[in-house]
Order: structure tokens, then C-alpha cells, then sequence
């Protein structure tokens, strides 16, 4: 007992000693967005002004695909308001709590690798690492300092959480045959896994990862066979991502309301009509662009202009495939590989179990379920925990080849000064653009020039009072527009929905009819009801418009409002509840107009 007591203390203390470090890096090196972070991109449509976070009571439905993450909002809503200090704070709290689970992960598999029983010490120095790898990269960034997706953070701190627990209970239960601890620790790891694929479908991999670990670490059990019981609750809980998504098509559930049903209905739409073989054949080329980012962060970018692959026998799209084969095949490999050092197998073992996390993570989003959006940094986040635990594993066998003798302490000092140090400083660096509306679009600008990026930089220049640039920039975006329905049906053009043509020329017939340009401002408004082909359902969105009111949610009643009159500019019932919209939010010329 007395000894281990003294290595309980022992592990405590690391922990402590580990969180204080991530602690400090954590808000030294987001020190900038957390200041001066701004809502940006989709946290318009998310976050800000978002009805559905405004009221803890409409939480009582829990039908929603992503209900948790919503939750998190509106608790940062009840507290913080519409001010942004609170909501990146929160997600700077989950990156920093995500790192040390990082590190709590990697150094209890390495335990059970390295078959080391009440070892406090075994691994410290490769999951120290691995979390500090993942605290400090600049890809992260995006999951970060982009407050829309915590959705991604949350589910990510829930599912390696859930993992965690379920090892901390098995490792127990090996020992002790059950404690109301270990029933305790099994249970938070079922919580854990709910609560992941409530907050984003990317979770839906949780159960696959804990039942490979079960087959891989504990194939040795006391419990033989009966211990694959124990993933029976993981098994039942793969039901959760289906049914939020189709419960509604197939009348199991109710539907949404507002963004979160729109998004659920986006889903659909794309898996249903875009093709999952290019999708496929695309991310080959993804997902190594994804592990180029973790290897070199450079050029990084918020949207990207990557274009579908239509063929296997494409070049890149061999070359990529055949890479990811070769980095699989690697990660068998090294499972298999044996060493007459135990700390050298487990580093192998622990290199193969990270490669496999990289490729499951991904496989929600980059595999066949298409998504009309082909790539995005954020999606790096769950998978970044197995590269980084690998990466560990590598980076520590050349120190310890470059450097034979040294202490541990020594080769996280060298690490720090040629790895860790350059990862902050570069994620302090490209923060910057999230502190600014008009550098974030900028950057997307400057690096894509794509429409969405001239469109979203035009709208920061009229909100800043720059209408000639906005004006420049509404021209070169809606120049973009694709001039006929196979155009629009492209993947490279699933920005040019007619709803969001349609908001681009009146956003320019707005700016154009400030300052004083009548008939071209007219002629926008036309456009705009020209362009939205696709009929819409007045009853339903005049009554999602009530809804907005009802709330307090007057901008999101008034666009509900302004679909209905871009189709019927005489709808008297539309005109007049617009108006007391745009009356009950201080814009009294709007309301006469």
C-alpha cells in the first residue's frame, strides 16, 4: 500500500507539473486572439445573433445532431452575451484541457505497451511531448481560434476522454475485478462517448477505436473472452449519429429549427447528391495534404482552392494513394516489429496504434461520405492525436541517436529549443488573422482568390465604411458566378448556392443604393429575386421568421422575411412584420421604408 501511495503522489505530481506547463503555453501563445479574437466566417450564422443559443429552455429537445456543442454556446451566451472574450475563452480552456488528455492517453497506452504495472515514470517523457505537440501546433488554430468549431473541440475533448476512461477502468479491473471506482471510471466513459457524438458526427469512430484497443492491449485478460462485454454500451451508442441525421427524414424524431436544421438538411443534400467516388479520389490527395501541414505548417489557409479528382489513373491521385498505403503498411509493421528493449517495442507499438487513430479519426470526413466542402485545417484535430503520439515516438529515437546519454530533461530542453519553440511561435503568428475581419479575408484573398474570399472581404469593408473597395470587391465576386446550372452543380462552385448569390447582389444593391446609385441598386434587387430559382415554402419560412421574432431574434427574422419578399416584394404580411423586425431593432428608417 505504501508503495502505491508514494506512486500515486508521484503521478500526481508529473500531472501537475505537466498541466502548469500547458497552462501557460495555452494562453501565452493565444494570448492575442483571446484579447482581441473577433466572430468571424460562419460564427455569424453559429454563434452570433443565433437564436437557438439564446434560451437554455430550448434545450429540453435533444434531437439535434450537435445539441452539446449548441449547449456550450448558449451557456456562453447566458453568461458572456454577445461578446467574443468569453466564447474564445472557453475554447482556449478545451484546447488546453484536450492536450493534457493528450498526454494522460499516450502515457497510460504506453504503459500497457511497455507492460510496466505501477510505473509512474514509463512513457512521461513521450506523452509530455505528444501533448505538448498538439498544445502548441498552428493547425490547430483553426479548431481553436475559430470559435464556430468548438463543435470540433468539445467532441474531441468527449471522445479521447471516453477512450481514456475506458483504458483507466479495463487496466483496473484487470487488477481489482471491479471497484465502485473502476464501475465509475466505465461509466464516464460511456458519458463520454454520448456526449462526443452529440457534439459533432466525427465521433462516430469512438467505439471502433475503444474496441481495437480492447483486442490489441488486452489480449492477455483475466476476463478471456469475456471481457469484448464490456464494449457492448460502445456498440449500442453507434445509433446516435444515424438517427440524429435521418430520425427526422424517417419520422422517428423532429426536426430542428433554424441553422442546426439547415446544416442537418446541408448533410443530406451533399450525401445524396454529390458523388462519393470523386470525393474519395479527392481525399487521397487531402489527407496528405493534411499530413504535410502537421509535418511543415506553412501556407496555411482558412479555404482552400482544391480541385476534385475525377480518376483513379490521375497522377496525384496515385502518388497520394500509394503514399498513405506505404504509411499504413509502416504501421503494421511496426506492431509486428519486436526489440529485445521493452521500452523500444512499446515505442514501436505506440508509433502503429497512433497511425491507425490518424486514418480512423479522418475516415468520417475524408473517406466516401461526402462533404461539400473538400477540406478545412479543423479536420486535422482528432486525427493530430495519433500523429502526434507517433511523431513522439520518432522525434525521441533520432535525440536519442543524436544525443546518447542525456537525460530526459535534456532532450525535452533540445525539443523545445527546435521544435516546440518554432510550433508557438508560428501559431502566435497566424492568430493574427482571427483578431481582424478584414486580415482573415485578406488572407483568403491574397491565397485562394477565390469568390467567397472577395464576397466576405467586400461585407468587412461596408461595415468599416469603405463602400468603393466593397463595391470592388461585390464586383469580382459576383464576375465569379458560375453562368449555367452545370457550372453551379460543380464541386469547386458549392459556395454559389442561389440563396447566397442572391445575398451577394443585395448586399452590393444595399451599398450602391447608400450611396445614391438608384437604378443600379434596382437592378441588384432585381438580380436578386432573379437568381433564387430554387421556389421556396412561404408558409414555413414566414412562421421560422415569427419564430425569429418571437425570440428576440430580429436580424434572423428579417433575412427570414426578406426570402419571402425577394419572391413577392408585395407580400403585405412579409412587408409589415419585417418592418416591426426592423422597428423592434432600432432601425427606424428601414421600418418606414
Amino acid at each position: 500500500m505504501l508503495v502505491i501511495g508514494k506512486s500515486t503522489g508521484k503521478q500526481f505530481l508529473v500531472l501537475s507539473v505537466v498541466a502548469a506547463i500547458y497552462v501557460t503555453a495555452g494562453f501565452a501563445i493565444y494570448s492575442n486572439v483571446l484579447l482581441h479574437g473577433k466572430f468571424l466566417f460562419d460564427d455569424f450564422e453559429y454563434v452570433y445573433g443565433n437564436p437557438l443559443i439564446q434560451s437554455l429552455s430550448l434545450f429540453k429537445d435533444m434531437t439535434d445532431p450537435r445539441h452539446v456543442g449548441y449547449l456550450s454556446f448558449a451557456l456562453n451566451y447566458a453568461v458572456h452575451g454577445n461578446t467574443p472574450f468569453g466564447f474564445h475563452l472557453v475554447n482556449l480552456v478545451i484546447h488546453i484541457i484536450n492536450s493534457i488528455l493528450v498526454f494522460s492517453l499516450t502515457k497510460i497506452i504506453y504503459a500497457l505497451l511497455a507492460a510496466e504495472k505501477g510505473s509512474a515514470s514509463e512513457g512521461d517523457t513521450t506523452a509530455m511531448l505528444a501533448g505538448l505537440l498538439f498544445l502548441v501546433h498552428p493547425v490547430a488554430t483553426q479548431s481553436v481560434s475559430y470559435v464556430t468549431q468548438r463543435f470540433t473541440s468539445l467532441s474531441t475533448l468527449f471522445y479521447i476522454a471516453g477512450v481514456f476512461f475506458y483504458l483507466k477502468a479495463r487496466t483496473q479491473l484487470e487488477h481489482t475485478r471491479g471497484r465502485a471506482g473502476t464501475y465509475a471510471l466505465y461509466i464516464f466513459s460511456v458519458a463520454g462517448t454520448v456526449l462526443a457524438m452529440k457534439t459533432k458526427e466525427i465521433a462516430f469512430t469512438a467505439p471502433f477505436v475503444i474496441g481495437i484497443l480492447e483486442f490489441l492491449l488486452f489480449r492477455n485478460s483475466v476476463l478471456s473472452k469475456r471481457r469484448f462485454i464490456c464494449l457492448i454500451p460502445f456498440a449500442a451508442t453507434l445509433i446516435i449519429v444515424p438517427l440524429s441525421l435521418f430520425g427526422p427524414e424517417w419520422g422517428l424524431i423532429g426536426g430542428g429549427t433554424g441553422v442546426d436544421e439547415i446544416t442537418r438538411r446541408d448533410k443530406l443534400y451533399d450525401l445524396y447528391e454529390r458523388s462519393a467516388y470523386e470525393y474519395l479520389l479527392t481525399q487521397f490527395r487531402v489527407i496528405v495534404t493534411y499530413i504535410r501541414l502537421l509535418v511543415l505548417p506553412v501556407h496555411q489557409q482558412v479555404i482552400y482552392d482544391f480541385r476534385v479528382s475525377h480518376s483513379l489513373f490521375e497522377p496525384k491521385v496515385i502518388l497520394s494513394f500509394a503514399l498513405l498505403l506505404l504509411i499504413a503498411y509502416s504501421g503494421l509493421r511496426l506492431w509486428r516489429k519486436e526489440d529485445p528493449d521493452k521500452k523500444a517495442s512499446a515505442g514501436n507499438k505506440l508509433a502503429s496504434l497512433g497511425i491507425m487513430w490518424f486514418f480512423i479519426a479522418l475516415s468520417i470526413e475524408s473517406s466516401v461520405i461526402p462533404i461539400k466542402d473538400i477540406i478545412f485545417e479543423h479536420r486535422t484535430y482528432l486525427p493530430s492525436v495519433g500523429f502526434f503520439a507517433a511523431s513522439s515516438v520518432l522525434l525521441l529515437r533520432l535525440l536519442n541517436k543524436a544525443g546518447k546519454g542525456w537525460s530526459d530533461r535534456i532532450k525535452i530542453s533540445v525539443l523545445a529549443v527546435i521544435v516546440i519553440m518554432p510550433l508557438s511561435v508560428s501559431t502566435y503568428l497566424r492568430n493574427e488573422i482571427w483578431t481582424d475581419e478584414l486580415k482573415f479575408w485578406d488572407d483568403v484573398v491574397r491565397k485562394t482568390g477565390k469568390a467567397i474570399g472577395y464576397n466576405n472581404r467586400g461585407n468587412a469593408y461596408a461595415k468599416a465604411g469603405k463602400y468603393e473597395l466593397a463595391v470592388e470587391d461585390l464586383d469580382k465576386a459576383i464576375s465569379m458566378f458560375p453562368k449555367n446550372i452545370s457550372e453551379m452543380m460543380a464541386w469547386e462552385n458549392a459556395d454559389f448556392t442561389p440563396a447566397n448569390m442572391s445575398k451577394t447582389y443585395m448586399n452590393r444593391g444595399d451599398i450602391l443604393y447608400f450611396l445614391g446609385e438608384i437604378e443600379k441598386a434596382q437592378a441588384d434587387f432585381n438580380r436578386a429575386r432573379q437568381v433564387m430559382v430554387m421556389p421556396l415554402d412561404e408558409d414555413k419560412t414566414l412562421k421560422m421568421a415569427d419564430d425569429y421574432s418571437r425570440r428576440g431574434a430580429y436580424s434572423h427574422a428579417i433575412e427570414e422575411y426578406s426570402k419571402v419578399l425577394a419572391w413577392e416584394p408585395d407580400n403585405a404580411n412579409a412587408l409589415n412584420d419585417r418592418g416591426n423586425s426592423y422597428s423592434r431593432s432600432g432601425k427606424y428608417r428601414e421600418a418606414i421604408e
